[in-house]
């Protein structure tokens, strides 16, 4: 059976200082940001949602998400990563930070949380996601 790229979602928060949300995983061993698959017939909006809980415990309300992007990016997973997918597929949705919701790492998803300028994704480590993650803060129009 061939490989397909695994559906996903992921959040570009920014902040009102125009920075961006990325996150220092010691399971991935690099910089990413809060992203995850989508569960059958689930919303991207949800989807992105329950991630954000899970991985951040994060209350994302409708009224902070300021587009839902139909333009999708992908990148392929390393060799012998995963053994249903040979990437990721990922549904870009670019959101408005409250200040009063709390970011606070939940499992073993991300270390520790950086709010950077959009240019500077470029000086820190996302290993095999980096083009994909250009081609994402293009998208928004932040870069």
């Amino acid at each position: 059976m061939a490989k397909i790229f695994r559906q996903a979602v992921m959040a570009v928060i920014l902040n009102d200082k125009n920075q961006i949300l990325i996150g220092y995983s010691t399971r991935d061993k690099s910089f990413k940001f809060p992203q995850g698959g989508l569960k059958e017939n689930e919303t991207l909006a949800l989807g992105l949602q329950r991630e954000l809980l899970e991985e951040l415990d994060y209350q994302l309300h409708h009224k902070y998400i300021l587009e839902i992007y139909t333009e999708k990016i992908n990148y392929p997973f390393p060799p012998n990563c995963h053994p249903l997918y040979k990437g990721q597929e990922l549904h870009i949705i670019k959101i408005k930070h409250n200040p009063k919701v709390n970011i606070t790492p939940q499992d073993d998803e991300f270390d520790k949380m950086l709010w950077i300028k959009p240019e500077e994704i470029e000086n820190y480590n996302t290993e095999y996601r980096a083009k994909a993650y250009y081609q994402a803060l293009v998208i928004c129009g932040l870069v």
